[in-house]
């Protein structure tokens, strides 16, 4: 370590000289390798980490968490845990896969060490999200995203590992977009003469975030032309399409994310390098990409990618209220446990299994292993969604709003409105 160009604090020093125990030390040496290989020259304190070493890829993820267990690691921080490879509820279930108790191992040791199971990609949605300005450590990239664009904390796109390392020092780089010069916009994304109503519609903004990760990469993009009236759930669906479709960890809206305000904001007064103009043909020849959909029968419709807010519950109800899943079609959501419960509370869960639509928590449905109905045609809301099953579950896609995706599960074969 070379002091001249990493200054770290007193107690970064005791943590690294094993003062604080062996999985501080462990933890510490992993944190300032790293912070010297980007070129930070300090670490700084993170509020929350979010976990996705917790998720069973292999035999390293389960050695990791074992050899930290063993040196008795602890987190320092808050710290919740992804989505996982499978329904954690049913881990009661006597089942021989050793995948599947490794995989539920890997979680306990997490919990050991203080963890909370959460167990979703939506972790803003357990516990108060985190203020403008607030510094976290967290790897699941739709959640980046969203927390550096909707409410402008402040966290790179961390890596397996690396991600618990941080959690039990509490501790990451200065770097990248922690530092506020590298939040900078550097591409004006224009939306002029797109008809108003598309930019009432969900699917818009699922296909926009599609576009603009395909279109920028890893660059940080502002776009100019969305409504004041946009929501939550509708930037939240620019990130997540623009994280899966490229690399994209933080874009602005002008007028309407918290560090543009205005054009000059969103760009800290330069001139934007490039522009990029979203027009109507565009938005056509990305729904064609993202549909893959074929004269297969309509097997389920998978929505909740990332997992679905209580608010979306709330616009669901009364589209599928009085209604039935046709028995020939799976209807999936998939959400998190912290949501399930606010169902209950709230008596809407009742409603929604006695239309037949079945709550999946802990899990994504694009990723093996494969829910039944999912390698068909699949129709789904969600532009993540559209964009990954195809190659990792060989599913044939329509994409559809929410109502379409009702009203098709609701008749057992795939239909849609037009909204171009």
């Amino acid at each position: 370590m070379s002091e001249s160009t990493l200054h770290i604090s007193d107690s970064d020093r005791s943590m690294l000289a094993g003062e604080c125990g062996p999985a501080p030390e462990f933890a510490m040496q992993l944190l300032v390798r790293t912070a010297e290989i980007t070129g930070a020259e300090t670490l700084i304190d993170v509020s929350w980490a979010h976990v996705t070493s917790a998720y069973y890829n292999g035999q390293a993820n389960l050695d990791l968490a074992e050899r930290l267990a063993s040196l008795g690691a602890r987190v320092s921080v808050p710290t919740t845990l992804t989505a996982c490879s499978l329904d954690g509820r049913q881990a009661g279930r006597e089942c021989a896969a050793p995948s599947v108790r490794s995989a539920l191992r890997l979680i306990e040791l997490y919990r050991d060490m203080g963890c909370d199971s959460v167990m979703t990609c939506a972790p803003y949605h357990t516990r108060r999200e985190p203020a403008f300005g607030e510094h976290l450590a967290w790897t699941e990239s739709s959640a980046v995203v969203y927390a550096n664009s909707v409410l402008g904390a402040r966290s790179n796109r961390y890596y397996e590992f690396f991600d618990i390392c941080a959690a039990i020092t509490g501790r990451v780089p200065y770097t990248g977009l922690h530092e506020p010069r590298n939040r900078a916009a550097t591409t004006l994304v224009s939306l002029a003469d797109l008809p108003p109503r598309w930019l009432e519609d969900d699917r818009f903004y699922h296909i926009l975030g599609f576009l603009l990760g395909r279109s920028v990469g890893n660059r940080i993009a502002a776009i100019e032309g969305l409504p004041l009236s946009v929501t939550t759930e509708q930037l939240r669906a620019i990130g997540t399409a623009a994280n899966a479709s490229g690399a994209v960890d933080m874009f602005h809206a002008i007028g309407v994310t918290p560090e543009a305000a205005t054009r000059s904001e969103a760009f800290h007064d330069k001139a934007p390098q490039e522009t990029l103009r979203i027009d109507r043909e565009a938005i056509r020849n990305a729904v064609k990409i993202l549909d893959t959909s074929n004269d297969l029968p309509l097997t389920a419709v998978c929505v909740g990618a990332p997992h679905f807010s209580v608010a979306e519950f709330g616009r669901l109800l009364p589209i599928i209220e009085g209604k039935t899943v046709h028995p020939k079609v799976h209807f999936y959501i998939t959400t998190s446990r912290h949501v399930l419960g606010e169902l209950k509370e709230r008596g809407w869960l009742h409603t929604l299994q006695a239309a037949g639509i079945e709550l999946i928590t802990d899990r994504c449905t694009y990723y093996p292993p494969v829910i039944e109905g999912c390698k068909g045609r699949v129709m789904t809301n969600s532009a993540k969604w559209a964009y990954y099953a195809p190659g990792t579950l060989g599913s044939a896609v329509t994409f559809a709003g929410l109502e379409d995706c009702v009203a098709s599960a609701v008749a057992g074969e795939a239909s849609r409105v037009s909204w171009f």
